[in-house]
């Protein structure tokens, strides 16, 4: 139960690496609907910040099964050290989004980011997303309900962050990029316990 438990708080905590992307995505919606409401065009096209935002989250969803094959496919290779592996890199995920919180909270304070910087948030969330698709396999934890998680809990933030995004409540985007980092660790925290107490029974 504790271990589900654990699984679904990084599988939130990694979901919430999004918000950054669909914050800014928000503001640029925002600006864009405003730029239209001034100056109307006869045949305005998608923002390319739009059309990035839908185009990061198919890649990552792609990517969380190549992490689950990849997880799959060298289970055998780690001589039975896979759970620690795994723990470990869920681990240092942790710690690296805990790094990149100032950095990202300091994102309000920009209406945009440049092109390459957002596909660099991108595929930096879409590591996290691999490695989370790898853990699973190396703990054998496998499980549709951790799968549906990830997914559901990527929709509702980048559903949550373009909002937040187009409104402009930057001290609600603050406030929960920083919970999903103590979700994040929390969840490797009890994962820790309840594996270690596993290997002493």
């Amino acid at each position: 139960m504790i271990c589900n438990i654990a699984i679904i708080f990084i599988a939130a905590g990694v979901a919430a690496d999004n918000l950054v992307i669909a914050f800014v995505s928000g503001n640029e919606i925002a600006i864009f609907g405003a730029s239209r409401l001034e100056a109307p065009k006869p045949a305005a096209r998608p923002p390319r910040w739009l059309v990035l935002f839908f185009l990061l989250f198919i890649i990552q969803n792609m990517v969380f099964f190549y992490g689950k094959w990849f997880g799959l496919y060298t289970k055998p290779m780690l001589s039975g050290q896979e759970q620690l592996i795994a723990i470990g890199l869920l681990f240092s995920i942790s710690m690296k989004m805990a790094q990149e919180l100032k950095s990202k909270n300091g994102t309000v304070k920009q209406v945009l980011l440049d092109t390459q910087y957002f596909l660099e948030i991108g595929l930096g969330t879409a590591v996290y997303v691999f490695a989370f698709g790898c853990a699973l396999n190396w703990l054998h934890l496998d499980r549709l309900v951790f799968i549906l998680s990830l997914l559901v809990f990527t929709a509702i933030f980048l559903l949550v962050g373009a909002l937040l995004g187009k409104y402009h409540f930057e001290k609600t985007f603050k406030y929960l990029n920083t919970v999903s980092v103590f979700l994040l660790m929390t969840g490797n925290v009890l994962l820790i316990i309840e594996l270690f107490k596993h290997n002493i029974q």
